[in-house]
């Protein structure tokens, strides 16, 4: 059985696509095979720049490193030069609001301090492209609220980002385009508030 089939689509620069499908539809699939961790059986993937990926809550973090370590092994991967490093650092520990936290092993951080983390590192090392799977539907409503504006605004300075949310009103306000998945494949790909609405019946 086909985990995806026939899906084919495009995100330019300045624009955001959302993925919206029951469960079991092939969305997270889907961005792991964007982001690499998945290989296509068929078809291909192509993608232009570095990518920062935001797929599970602590996803990629090594648990006996701190919080601090983590950000500059991620931003080290990602092609950053020690001066970049230093210069975000301050930056993405200051939005993720883990204080003293920063300094401890990964491991003994909650799933709201690791995905404060993981996105904090996602959105302020400038990727050319964003991947997102449920961010918006974790944390406190603050937390929320402003990774939602980040989202804007990271897509505002034509960064092109896939996003994954249960949160269908996020995703209308959200995404330029919407595509719906069912069973693996493209039922619908179009306008956001249509994509929801034939989701939901």
């Amino acid at each position: 059985r086909w985990v995806l089939r026939h899906v084919d689509f495009e995100v330019q620069p300045g624009e955001s696509v959302g993925i919206v499908g029951q469960n079991g539809a092939g969305k997270s699939t889907l961005l792991k095979m964007i982001v690499g961790t998945t290989q296509p059986t068929e078809g291909s993937v192509e993608i232009r720049g570095s990518v920062a990926a935001l797929l599970e809550l602590g996803m990629g973090f090594h648990p006996d490193f701190t919080g601090r370590q983590n950000i500059r092994l991620t931003a080290a991967l990602l092609g950053l030069t020690d001066q970049e490093i230093r210069e975000r650092e301050s930056e993405i520990v200051a939005w993720s609001e883990l204080g003293e936290v920063i300094d401890r092993p990964v491991r003994e951080y909650s799933s709201g301090m690791a995905v404060r983390l993981g996105f904090s590192i996602a959105v302020h090392l400038e990727p050319d492209v964003l991947i997102i799977d449920e961010v918006l539907s974790v944390g406190d409503a603050q937390f929320q609220q402003l990774a939602f504006e980040r989202i804007t605004a990271l897509v505002r300075g034509h960064i092109p980002v896939v996003i994954v949310s249960h949160q269908l009103d996020r995703i209308v306000e959200l995404c330029s385009e919407c595509i719906l998945l069912k069973q693996g494949q493209v039922a619908f790909r179009g306008d956001p508030a249509r994509a929801v609405q034939e989701h939901l019946h």
